[in-house]
């Protein structure tokens, strides 16, 4: 089977535990992909960090991958493929010492988006301050011109990425898996809206490659890399993301910066021992542009304020009720402006579920909202305004 050195650059990436750093040492060593795939297995066992099993596994190349199959069915879900040769690489990528050799994409990345990009990245379990921290920090800083990078995982990704949505910004969102399927699934909607112009979702996996232990650091150095600074928001003690501030800061050489935490929350020990090694303490978006010596003054944005969120200005405004507490109108607020789930809703507030799951049905009994298939909400049109 004859190969275009595309074709055979996404067959290297196909085969199943070889990934960058040794593809990379492949394509020093051989010349080329093509090379590699037509080299007899005495000659790959002799390549660099190619032992016999590996060899063996390229060797049979054509038993284990389909790399037309693969391009069909990136082309199913609207995804780009995007290789080392491709001219539109991202530059902010390209010069790692492990660059991704192919890049799966959905939406659309500018070269501009590594002039003034910020990882905000955290632990899945976070807390809602933050959550509330997090999606501020992001909507901030998007407004400023930033690009945020996350990683489109739970908690502290999620509201970052929704954070740079509600300023009408750009988000890049990093997938540590492949992109057939979004995970959490609670994220697809996220995920649509990025790609919905305000950026795009990323990977170098294989579509259909599941998550797993191992994906998720790999993706951590993309994040790492293509960041100019990145701030850990919220963060545990052995959090994945102090793996990605590790890489950002010695890897890449870019600048870290650590939200400050209460000192009696496991939450904060991760962040607060990034502080002490010496990361930049971070209350604010307007002190993170000034450390970095960025333009732009980001303004100190109220959540769901309607003259600051650009791709909201068409919402009605949402439906009062009776009697409203500040927090019942602010889950009003936050549906209309497209925070329609209860995962979404939880990120967005900085609110347990147990404490809005109450709230919401009391406002479907009293039809203010109306519930959707697949748990999402609207606010009700006929409602008594």
């Amino acid at each position: 089977m004859e190969l275009s050195p595309r074709e055979a650059l996404i067959t290297l990436n196909l085969i199943p535990g070889l990934g960058s750093v040794r593809i990379q040492a492949l394509l020093d060593f051989f010349g080329s992909a093509e090379l590699v795939l037509a080299a007899p297995l005495q000659l790959l066992e002799q390549a660099p960090r190619i032992g016999p099993r590996l060899a063996r596994a390229i060797a049979a190349w054509q038993d284990c991958t389909n790399v037309h199959a693969e391009l069909a069915c990136a082309d199913d879900y609207g995804v780009r493929v995007v290789t080392l040769l491709d001219e539109d690489y991202p530059p902010a990528l390209r010069h790692m010492s492990d660059p991704p050799i192919v890049l799966y994409t959905k939406g659309e990345w500018l070269p501009t988006d590594g002039d003034k990009s910020v990882g905000i990245v955290g632990t899945r379990a976070a807390t809602p301050y933050g959550m509330t921290t997090a999606r501020r920090l992001g909507r901030e800083l998007a407004d400023a011109g930033c690009t945020i990078i996350s990683g489109l995982a739970r908690g502290i990704d999620t509201a970052a990425h929704w954070g740079a949505l509600d300023a009408g910004g750009r988000t890049i969102a990093v997938l540590g898996y492949g992109m057939a399927g979004i995970f959490p699934q609670d994220n697809a909607e996220l995920a649509e809206r990025i790609c919905n112009g305000h950026g795009a979702i990323v990977s170098e996996f294989p579509m259909t490659l599941r998550p797993s232990r191992t994906t998720f650091p790999q993706r951590n150095r993309i994040v790492a890399a293509w960041s100019r600074a990145v701030v850990v928001a919220e963060a545990p003690n052995h959090s994945g993301a102090l793996h990605t501030a590790t890489l950002a800061a010695e890897s890449y050489g870019n600048t870290v910066f650590a939200i400050p935490g209460p000192i009696d929350r496991p939450s904060s020990v991760g962040c607060h021992a990034l502080i002490r090694d010496g990361a930049i303490l971070c209350t604010s978006a307007q002190e993170l542009m000034a450390d970095m010596r960025w333009t732009g003054s980001p303004r100190q944005l109220e959540l769901f304020s309607r003259d600051s969120s650009p791709q909201h200005t068409d919402t009605p405004p949402p439906p009062q009720v009776p009697g409203d507490c500040p927090e019942r109108a602010a889950i009003l607020a936050a549906i209309a402006a497209g925070h329609n789930t209860l995962d979404a809703l939880c990120c967005a507030l900085g609110l347990g579920a147990m404490a809005l799951t109450p709230q919401l049905m009391r406002l479907q009994i009293e039809r203010a909202i109306l519930p959707l298939p697949g748990g999402r909400y609207e606010c009700s049109p006929t409602h008594n305004r």
